[in-house]
């Protein structure tokens, strides 16, 4: 039989307990919310009054387990009286440290004399009025950047006739920049380029990712292929290699040859023809030497244009279009290349004139490319080769 006076007693001190730990938990989210807006005028983080409540909660029930033994009188810390009486109190705490937090806001806006606005009150609106803030609404549509890979539509259409909030006073290149930011960190695109109208307003918005992996450096009719292989001591990236099969053989036999990609440990990626392919087993292992021919720098250029603006591009002149009899030095950007029917002009001087049906290869960055498009759409097509 249930002893009367020991459920009293019980009773009490549970009582007791949950006025008393609802009171420390109170006066910890008071302190702090009072102390946050005395200090940085603003008010207090969601859940920063609530989770120093219960902390002090928790030290003081942990310090009297560790005492006693027990939360509750002499029942067992495994006992279903404990197991109640300690979320009992860490609910009372939570919510007396939330209430203590706004109570604690108040008196500090009180006697610090402090104004609590509602961002989207009469007060909000006023603020907005009086420009200290102005909004920014981005065009419909939003175009692909030229050299850069289209996003997914869902980002174009939630970036279509956005609004953007920026401090009034920007000038107008800290503006463009605050958006290209904007968009790049909110909308994770890879890259971002705004271009403003003379009143300020947002005249396009060109939009891009950049490329992964290694299918845009591999050339048609190769393939980028993972071999077990020891290097040669003298090869890098982008030299030509000539690829020994070590395995099943008395001397080592010249597979094939290719280019080095990169190299990791003992596992090498090479481009080789896709004919050539199947005449490399993963499961053999082979070794790298490297082949008597000159090496080039176009695999280390191409890594090095995936960490900048620019892009390689081609151009067409088109026989009525305005580019016709224009001077090389005059575009944006450095010309590479002219294609001229079967001829081909690396690196044109400055005063070369274009002509019809000529073929451009063009490095630069894609705010650059826009203008050779003055009126971008939704559906423009992405350049025909790129880097």
């Amino acid at each position: 039989m249930i002893d009367p006076e020991l459920v009293v007693s019980l009773a009490r001190e549970a009582a007791v307990g949950f006025v008393g730990t609802a009171l420390l938990a109170a006066t910890a989210g008071l302190l702090m919310a009072g102390c946050y807006r005395w200090l940085s005028t603003r008010s207090t983080p969601a859940g920063i009054p609530a989770l120093l409540g219960l902390t002090a909660v928790a030290g003081v029930l942990s310090s009297g387990a560790l005492a006693s033994g027990a939360f509750l009188g002499a029942t067992p810390l495994d006992h279903r009286l404990s197991a109640g009486y300690l979320l009992g109190t860490m609910l009372l705490g939570g919510i007396a440290a939330t209430a203590g937090g706004r109570l604690g806001d108040r008196i500090a806006c009180q006697v610090a004399d402090l104004e609590r606005i509602d961002a989207n009150g009469e007060a909000a609106a006023a603020v907005r009025s009086a420009r200290l803030a102005v909004e920014i609404t981005l065009p419909k549509p939003i175009a692909t950047a030229t050299g850069y890979q289209a996003v997914d539509p869902a980002v174009h259409r939630a970036l279509s006739g956005a609004t953007i909030r920026l401090p009034h006073g920007l000038t107008p290149t800290a503006r463009r920049e605050r958006l290209e930011r904007h968009i790049e960190r909110d909308y994770d695109v890879g890259y971002a380029a705004v271009t403003l109208a003379d009143d300020g307003t947002v005249d396009r918005v060109h939009v891009g990712r950049q490329s992964t992996g290694l299918r845009s450096m591999v050339p048609r009719g190769a393939v980028a292929i993972a071999i077990r292989a020891d290097p040669s001591p003298d090869a890098s990236l982008g030299d030509p290699v000539a690829i020994w099969s070590t395995d099943g053989h008395t001397e080592p036999e010249l597979v094939a040859t290719g280019t080095l990609r990169t190299m990791t440990r003992s596992i090498a990626t090479v481009i080789v023809d896709a004919t050539l392919a199947a005449e490399l087993p993963a499961d053999d292992h082979y070794r790298l030497l490297t082949y008597p021919d000159e090496p080039t720098d176009g695999y280390e250029f191409a890594s090095t244009l995936r960490t900048v603006e620019e892009t390689v591009t081609t151009l067409s002149i088109d026989s009525d279009g305005p580019l016709v009899g224009e001077f090389v030095g005059w575009l944006p950007g450095r010309v590479l290349a002219i294609e001229r029917g079967t001829d081909h002009l690396p690196l044109p001087a400055d005063n070369e004139t274009l002509e019809s049906d000529d073929e451009l290869w063009v490095l630069a960055s894609p705010s650059d490319l826009t203008a050779f498009d003055p009126a971008p759409t939704d559906d423009c097509p992405p350049p025909r080769s790129s880097i």
